[in-house]
């Protein structure tokens, strides 16, 4: 059984002020700065997961790859806690699952950097850069850099199912605009 930490004392401090806080990370209880790197992440988790969250119920069409981005992270976030290994592997196994369900969809639009053009896009695209974000966070730190895998191909997925709704692509011969076909057939690339 694993023995717990010393609860974090600072004299002085007060919950919410800028004393220490605890933190499990990699199954370590540890008491650490509210300004260290660990904390940074683990905010940063937290809005990505609230931000897909917001995508499942903005996007229709999307939710269900979605839900799997979002449950690919929420296992990242448990392995990131525990260092169990299991929570990888259910993190790269749902990764997968939510690529596979997205390859189906994607139009044979431009490749460029997309323009949001409608709330879904928008959603999925903020929660894309909230991903992101946690990958930087993550690559900054001395441990969990494992974690960059994941986070990296989530932010590609979600990048990827951006492309599966109303926006417009910036290319070299200007800014075109897709909208999303109704059926739901595999691009002639696949």
């Amino acid at each position: 059984m694993p023995t717990l930490a010393k609860p974090c004392v600072v004299t002085g401090s007060c919950p919410g002020d800028l004393g220490d806080t605890e933190v499990l990370w990699k199954g370590r209880q540890m008491c650490v700065s509210k300004a260290s790197g660990i904390i940074k992440v683990f905010g940063a988790l937290e809005a990505a997961l609230g931000h897909i969250n917001q995508a499942v119920v903005t996007c229709e069409k999307q939710a269900k790859c979605l839900k799997r981005a979002y449950w690919a992270l929420f296992n990242l976030g448990l392995y990131l806690s525990t260092g169990e290994d299991y929570y990888y592997g259910q993190s790269i196994y749902i990764l997968k699952k939510a690529l596979k369900c997205t390859l189906p969809m994607l139009p044979d639009s431009p490749l460029g950097w997309l323009y949001c053009a409608d709330l879904c896009c928008a959603t999925i695209n903020t929660a894309r850069v909230w991903v992101r974000w946690v990958e930087r966070r993550v690559a900054a730190l001395e441990e969990g850099k494992e974690a960059i895998l994941i986070l990296n191909h989530l932010g590609n997925i979600l990048f990827e199912l951006m492309r599966t709704t109303h926006h417009s692509v910036k290319t070299r011969r200007g800014l075109v605009t897709v909208k999303p076909r109704e059926e739901e057939t595999a691009p002639a690339w696949l």
